[in-house]
């Protein structure tokens, strides 16, 4: 996949946008998965260009009731760091990078 912006990659991802700010500001976007839902805040600077992003882990819509459960929201979570970890990779080299000619090329994460 090659992404050129950040909400274009968070979108192929299945993040949802929440709240989006054209400039100065934060872009909220979010992903819910059976037991672990992860909120990502981007923070703009005053000429738009984002600056900063992060991730919040909190609980999903349902809780685990036995070993079995627990053991795949446990899974789930680990998947959804691991996702988390390479969009914040992507993130920097995208930020890092200067001109128009922005790209990042990484492979895709395999669904469960």
């Amino acid at each position: 996949m090659i992404a050129t912006r950040f909400d274009r990659l968070l979108k192929d991802h299945g993040y949802k946008e929440v709240s989006h700010s054209k400039y100065e500001g934060e872009c909220v976007y979010e992903k819910e998965h059976l037991y672990t839902k992860i909120i990502c805040t981007v923070k703009k600077d005053s000429h738009g260009k984002a600056q900063e992003m992060t991730f919040n882990a909190f609980n999903g819509r349902k809780s685990p009731t036995d070993m079995y459960e627990f053991k795949q929201a446990e899974f789930d979570r680990s998947y959804l760091v691991k996702e988390a970890d390479i969009l914040h990779t992507a993130f920097e080299s995208l930020r890092n990078q200067k001109g128009f000619n922005k790209h990042y090329e990484s492979a895709p994460i395999k669904e469960y």
